[in-house]
Formats: structure tokens, C-alpha cells, sequence
């Protein structure tokens, strides 16, 4: 049995159709703007949409068909949305001249967007988000002049996104997220002055942000979230005064953010979470009273500190979740020097606070004064607060650091590094010890060897023999110490075999790029 709300409705679509004005239900389009609309009915299955009332009736019905709006005897509108569509979108709607809203969404279309979209140049809608679009992004899309709104989101478009969007003058409405775009932003998207929301969120992108998006001056909100963009945040984002919403969260951004970012006033959201970004946090900052208490700032999974007592007690009123330094990788404090010998310094610190996720700390030297550092190998774990730098010049003065890293983990994908820990000075001993040398014999099993003879020995594993075997290597340190005639004791430390130690050597004084994969 039918519902009564059923029959309401039945009757009542029925009422509406009888008192429909006979000269617009009997408007006249030209043919070819008939078959355009029949060619999109037998494309996309059109005897199983949600709503087909009127489709494919006689000629001179087609501004009766659901979904289809007519002006001065042409069609001016489709609106289509949530229709259960399936299939291809016809090139042939090109063919609807006068067309200046195509509103297809929330379907389950596929294949790619028509090219000859770009010859609509009435078009100032354009919805065919929530579908499975795939394809490239036609880049004569960048035809439509008077386009205000491009909806793509939520699709599977690949490829880049071509630099003749930049083109589209009027537009407010830039949606292209969620889907599967690569290659870098183009910068040309800066030429929009009229852009109101950009969203390229949960794609590919890699690459830098342009500094030209400093330049939409009306922009609102803008969503680079979730892809690979890398470098640093541009100071130029800082012009963008009416800006209300800010997510760059889960890219591999670096750097320090800029005080700039200090002008937004206007600001609510600014989601940074989840990319490598360190240093300082600028005091300008505490300038953004717009965003939202308890949820409209993240900062956590970077590289961040501040000493600045009010600018924390500020943002953690604004942090997701009212905290943002207790998953901060910053570097550890006390660094201090234990021992020292001809060719070996022992490093002491104390442990961070952040131990929820896996790392551990690197140590550097460099000749005291140079600012040159070289990696002298890191911890396995968080909870280690010592260790040795080997392999220095006797009765030699050297500067030397210890930094904090975080391995890749659920909530950030980003092998994310400190700062270098404050500096600490010692000059190297000069009493003739010899450094030691191992020896890696690599088989069913892997051998370490200190070579030569020597009174004592005491591995990293504690084992205390002249050679240790390793079953199962990983990719961690293994020292041995060693004591000989008179005074001598010195440390040599070495790596599983197969992996490369040190990418540049940091001849660069670059202590971005650290050792591989792991630190």
C-alpha cells in the first residue's frame, strides 16, 4: 500500500504540472540542442535516473524536462545532481550555446571531462564534483571567461593542473580536491583575482607553494592539505587579509613559519599539523585573536618550541585539543660532554618529553668556530641520553650538537627532524692512543672484528669479546670500546653493512638532509 505522504506528493506534482504555462511547457529549442539532451539521457542511462520526468517527450517539451531550464528558447541550465547518472558525459552538451549553468554532481558518471566544454563560453557554473571523473583536467576549461564556479572535487582526475585555469579571471570558486592531481601548483593560479575559495586539498601535489597566491587578495579559504608539497611557507600568504580558513596539515612543508602569517586577522582555522616545520614560533602569532578557541589552530607533529610564556598560553587556548607542544620533536636539553679521548668525545643529554612516537638523536661535530657539521651517528630510541663521537683529530678543539628525530608514524608520515641542540666545546685529548678499527665480514651472519690486540673490549651490545655476531641487523649503531698500555681508551663505532651512513657528508653545513631513510 502507498503511503499518504506518497499520494501528497503524487497530486501534487501532478497540480504543478497541469498549471505549468502552456508557452513554457511547449517552448521550442533548436535540434541540435534536443540531441545534445538525448545524447546525455542514453550516455549516462537515463531510464534508471532518480528523476527522468518529461525526458525524451515530444519536440517542443524539452524546457519541461526535470532538470532543464530554458530562456529566449535555448537551454540555459541543467541541473542534474544526486540523479543516480551513470556513464560518460556526451561532448555533444557543447552544443548548448547558451548554457551557463551545468550543475552534474553527486552521480556516478566516469570516463573524462569533454575538452569541448571549452567552447561553452556562456558557462559561468560548472559542478561535476562527486562522480568518477577521471582524465586530466582539460586545459581548455581555461576558455570560460565569465566562469565564477569549477567544482571538480571528488573524483579521480590525474595529471597536473594546467596553468590556463589561471586564465579564468572571473572566478570565485576553485574546488579540486580529493582527487588524484600531481605535478606542482601552477603559480599563474595568483592571476585570480577574484578567487574566493581554493581547495586542492587530498591530491598529489608536490613541489613548492608559489609565492603568487599572496596575490588573491579576496581570497576567504585555502586548502593545500594532504598532499607532498615541500620547502617553506610563503611569507606572501601573510597579504591574504580576508582569509579565513588556512590548511597546509600533512604535506612535508619545513622551515620556520613566517611572522607574516601574524597579519591574518580575520583567520579561524589555521591547520598546520603534520609536516617537518621547525624553529621558533614568531611572536606575531599571538596577532590572531580570530581563530577559533579549542579547535582553530594545529600545530602538532612538527618541530616547533617557543620560550615565550604568553604566545604558548595563547595558542594553547586555540590548539586542537589544548596542548600543541607535547608532540613537538625539539632538541634535547643539557647537552653536555663526559669523556674525551684522543679520537672519541661521549655526549650526555637529557631525554625529551615527547616519547609517544619512535626516534631517537643524532650527534654532530664541527671544527670549533667552522659551522660545518658532520653526523657522527644516532640513537635507536628516545630513551638513550648518551653517546659517542669518533673518529675526531687528536689534541683538536671541535663544537659539538645533538639534534632530536621522530620516525614515520600514523599521525605524520614525515621522518621529522629538530633543531641542533645548543652548543658544547672540547678539544680532543693527545696522549698517542690509536683509534680503533672494525672489520665487517658479511656471510650467513654478519661479524664485526676489532683488529689488532687490545687489553679490553666492550661492545655496544655489551659483549666483550674482540668480535661480535650480528643475526638480524637494523639499521642502528654499534660501537666498541677499547683499552690498551697505559692510558689508551678510545671508542670505534660502525653500521650494518649495505647501508649508506652519511648522503653529502654536510660538507654544505646542511643538517636538513640527514644520513637516509632512517636519520
Amino acid at each position: 500500500m502507498r503511503s499518504p505522504r506518497l499520494d501528497i506528493q503524487t497530486l501534487a506534482l501532478t497540480v504543478g504540472l497541469l498549471l505549468l504555462p502552456m508557452s513554457y511547457a511547449y517552448a521550442q529549442v533548436p535540434a541540435i540542442e534536443r540531441e545534445a539532451l538525448i545524447a546525455l539521457y542514453n550516455s549516462t542511462d537515463g531510464d534508471n535516473w532518480d528523476a527522468n520526468f518529461r525526458w525524451l517527450g515530444d519536440v517542443g517539451t524539452e524546457c519541461t524536462w526535470w532538470g532543464v531550464t530554458c530562456a529566449g528558447g535555448n537551454v540555459q541550465q541543467l541541473r542534474l545532481y544526486s540523479n543516480h547518472m551513470n556513464g560518460n558525459i556526451p561532448a555533444e552538451l557543447a552544443n548548448l550555446a547558451s548554457l551557463g549553468y551545468l550543475a552534474l554532481s553527486s552521480n556516478q558518471l566516469s570516463g573524462s571531462i569533454p575538452p569541448e566544454f571549452g567552447d561553452l563560453s556562456n558557462l559561468t557554473y560548472l559542478d561535476l564534483g562527486y562522480n568518477q571523473l577521471s582524465g586530466g583536467i582539460p586545459p581548455e576549461l581555461g576558455n570560460l571567461s565569465d566562469l565564477t564556479d569549477l567544482a571538480l572535487a571528488v573524483n579521480q582526475l590525474s595529471g597536473s593542473i594546467p596553468s590556463e585555469l589561471g586564465n579564468l579571471l572571473s572566478l570565485e570558486y576553485l574546488g579540486l580536491g580529493v582527487n588524484q592531481l600531481n605535478g606542482s601548483i601552477p603559480p599563474e593560479l595568483g592571476n585570480l583575482a577574484s578567487l574566493e575559495i581554493l581547495d586542492l586539498g587530498a591530491n598529489q601535489l608536490s613541489g613548492s607553494i608559489p609565492p603568487e597566491l599572496g596575490n588573491l587578495a579576496s581570497l576567504q579559504g585555502l586548502g593545500l592539505h594532504s598532499n607532498q608539497l615541500s620547502g617553506s611557507i610563503p611569507p606572501d600568504l601573510g597579504n591574504l587579509t580576508n582569509l579565513s580558513t588556512l590548511y597546509l596539515r600533512s604535506n612535508q612543508l619545513s622551515g620556520s613559519i613566517p611572522p607574516e602569517l601574524g597579519n591574518l586577522s580575520s583567520l579561524n582555522y589555521l591547520v598546520m599539523n603534520s609536516n617537518k616545520l621547525t624553529g621558533e614560533l614568531p611572536p606575531e602569532l599571538e596577532n590572531l585573536s580570530s581563530l577559533f578557541d579549542w579547535h582553530g589552530l594545529d600545530l602538532r607533529w612538527n618541530a616547533l618550541h617557543s620560550d615565550d610564556s604568553t604566545l604558548i598560553a595563547f595558542l594553547n587556548i586555540k590548539q586542537e585539543g589544548g596542548d600543541w607542544q607535547s608532540t613537538q620533536t625539539i632538541a634535547p636539553e643539557n647537552v653536555g660532554v663526559d669523556s674525551i679521548g684522543d679520537h672519541t668525545v661521549w655526549l650526555s643529554w637529557d631525554a625529551v618529553s615527547y616519547q609517544d612516537d619512535p626516534g631517537g638523536y643524532e650527534v654532530f661535530s664541527s671544527p670549533s668556530g667552522a659551522g660545518v657539521w658532520t653526523s657522527g651517528g644516532w640513537t635507536a630510541s628516545k630513551l638513550d641520553t648518551a653517546f659517542p663521537v669518533t673518529g675526531l683529530d687528536p689534541a683538536t678543539s671541535y663544537d659539538y650538537s645533538v639534534a632530536t628525530y621522530t620516525y614515520p608514524h600514523f599521525n605524520n608520515l614525515n621522518l621529522v627532524t629538530s633543531d641542533l641542540s645548543t652548543e658544547v666545546s672540547a678539544t680532543t685529548a693527545d696522549v698517542g692512543c690509536a683509534q680503533p678499527t672494525i672489520e665487517i665480514s658479511i656471510g650467513d651472519v654478519i661479524t664485526l672484528t676489532v683488529v689488532g690486540d687490545w687489553d679490553s673490549y666492550l661492545w655496544s651490545t655489551g659483549e666483550t669479546t674482540p668480535s661480535i655476531v650480528i643475526d638480524a641487523p637494523s639499521d642502528q649503531w654499534y660501537w666498541v670500546t677499547v683499552s690498551g698500555a697505559g692510558p689508551c681508551e678510545e671508542t670505534a663505532a660502525t653500521l650494518g653493512p649495505g647501508t649508506v651512513v652519511f648522503e653529502d657528508g654536510f660538507e654544505s653545513a646542511d643538517t636538513s638532509a640527514w644520513a637516509l631513510t632512517t636519520p
